[in-house]
């Protein structure tokens, strides 16, 4: 009886593990989740520059492509 007592007790801690381990994958993803979407969101905060003219483009006063 004792010995299937300390089996049921080691399944417990097992699966506890589990649990914890499978918890801190999620705030884990949700980390860098979170990180990947913060620069995104820089990029498109601040005014694009004008792109740079050639200087036949500027004394003509047109833009080339």
């Amino acid at each position: 009886m004792k010995e299937e007592s300390q089996i049921e007790e080691m399944r417990a801690a097992v699966r506890g593990d589990r649990e914890r381990a499978e918890q801190a994958r999620q705030r884990s993803t949700e980390n860098v989740l979170a990180l990947i979407d913060v620069p995104a969101v820089e990029d498109q905060a601040g005014p694009q520059p004008e792109p740079r003219r050639g200087l036949l483009s500027r004394l003509l006063g047109r833009s080339l492509p």
